[in-house]
């Protein structure tokens, strides 16, 4: 059995017998194991914490409106249609709750893996023609002003016959980070074929994008692709985040 596949059924509480002393063995000699456990958890409670956070307001809410209408109404009079209505409330209620939360799940997803990638350019050796503006581009990327550093990137981009692949993967960074889904991730299909030390990130944030754009089958294709080069960049991540799209 895989360790995906071990982790999921005991996070389920679905493990056998042997399932779980192979589960218990395994804890405690593997630590990249044990490391993948321990993050599967957390984002498993992240996640059901949201929900459940989600949920309570929902009720919440609809217990506020249920006592305000008691309160207005004549007892005598409404309880049978205040009692009928606060029971169709809480049922169309919990029901719509679900449909949002579903609907929110890659929401929940993307925003638990996602995170803004580092500078790594700066410190790079570049040609005297991009240097000055190579650096202005990533100080503004550094200072979260991503609109500015859109900019700056494709100016130097503009200004190149072949177009640096580590100053384009910058530049979908920056349109990712500006909220600009669609366009970062055109920009990281132009670029997934070139040769370059970004690739496993490329296809890690083009994989959050698919589940955000709730595209499950692309999400799994790509980050199957970083287990085919046998890349370690988000390697615990990754299995936990295939077994949930599975």
């Amino acid at each position: 059995m895989k360790h995906e596949e071990l982790i999921q059924k005991y996070v389920q509480e679905t493990l056998n017998e042997e399932e779980q002393q192979l589960f218990s063995n395994l804890l405690q000699q593997d630590t990249n194991f044990a490391q993948a456990v321990a993050e599967y958890e957390n984002i498993h409670k992240a996640i059901k914490f949201e929900e459940k956070q989600k949920l309570k307001s929902h009720l919440q809410n609809i217990e506020a409106t249920a006592t305000l209408e008691a309160n207005e109404s004549k007892p005598s009079r409404n309880y049978k249609k205040l009692a009928i209505a606060v029971v169709l409330i809480l049922f169309f209620g919990l029901l719509g709750n679900y449909i949002v939360q579903q609907s929110n799940r890659h929401e929940t997803l993307y925003a638990t893996y996602f995170e803004p990638y580092p500078n790594a350019l700066l410190p790079v050796t570049r040609s005297e023609t991009n240097a000055s503006e190579l650096t202005a581009a990533i100080r503004s990327y550094e200072a979260k002003d991503f609109e500015k550093a859109i900019t700056q990137f494709e100016a130097i981009l503009a200004k190149q016959n072949q177009p640096d692949v580590e100053i384009w993967f910058y530049k979908a960074m920056s349109l990712l980070n500006a909220g600009k889904d669609s366009e970062a991730l055109d920009a990281l299909r132009t670029i997934k074929h070139s040769e370059t030390r970004f690739t496993p990130q490329i296809y890690w944030y083009g994989a959050l994008l698919h589940v955000k754009f709730k595209e499950n089958e692309k999400a799994l294709k790509a980050l199957q692709y970083m287990d085919s080069i046998n890349t370690t960049y988000k390697k615990a991540a990754r299995e936990v985040l295939k077994a949930e799209l599975q």
